[in-house]
């Protein structure tokens, strides 16, 4: 019996592919921060895996049937479970309870603990490195179905409220114009009637003296001692 087709059946056991694996996602949740390693694994700012949106205290399931190659607490990460899955080892942190053992096999969608608390990830951290390379670390969303989508960062629109108006800008509203000219013009007619009864009071007036004067002139009163 040829040995090629037994090659190619452990090489299609590896390198198979993601699509065709069918994972579940470990959680619900949405994706929170994607996966981004360039060609140098030494530069600064790089993400091994994915983070998906989950609340502390959500139930973690594994993504493929696996054995179980790390259950416990791993250095600052707090608790890890990391599987090996065919060619893949697939690592969740950090975890607040683990339901596994190291060394036991599990099937797609088994109890692996609950999401614990940690700030170096927005949730529940995913990570999947190819087994036998240090650095070969690929994109958890290749072999996620459903695939999670990346949460919107656009903000809610807020409903806006109409500016208020400074009082120079509300004299410049034609309502508040015509009622304010209204008032002026009333007060300028107002003024103007009180002038004239004014004027035609002291017109009165002179009115009357002339005619005294005119009345004197024409009846003189007598000096003291006139007798």
């Amino acid at each position: 019996m040829s040995a090629a087709p037994v090659i190619a059946a452990l090489l299609l056991a590896v390198f198979v592919s993601p699509s065709a694996a069918a994972w579940r996602p470990p959680v619900t949740g949405a994706l929170t921060r994607p996966f981004a390693v360039t060609t140098n694994p030494f530069e600064a700012g790089q993400h091994r895996g994915i983070d998906l949106d989950a609340a502390p205290g959500a139930p973690v399931r594994a993504p493929c049937a696996g054995r179980v190659l790390v259950a416990g607490r791993v250095g600052t990460s707090g608790g890890v479970v990391t599987l090996r899955c065919g060619g893949w080892r697939v690592t969740h942190l950090p975890l607040a309870t683990i339901t596994v053992h190291a060394g036991t096999s599990i099937a797609r969608g088994a109890r692996l603990g609950t999401v614990g608390r940690g700030s170096a990830h927005a949730g529940l951290h995913l990570g999947v490195r190819r087994e036998g390379e240090r650095f070969g670390y690929v994109d958890p969303l290749r072999f996620l179905t459903p695939t999670p989508h990346h949460t919107s960062s656009t903000p809610r629109p807020r409903t806006s409220r109409p500016p208020r108006l400074p009082a120079t800008a509300a004299c410049r509203d034609p309502s508040r114009r015509a009622g304010t000219d209204a008032a002026r013009r009333t007060g300028t007619d107002a003024a103007r009637a009180v002038a004239g009864v004014a004027r035609a009071g002291a017109r009165a007036r002179r009115r009357g003296r002339a005619v005294a004067r005119r009345d004197q002139d024409s009846n003189p009163a007598p000096h003291p001692g006139d007798g």
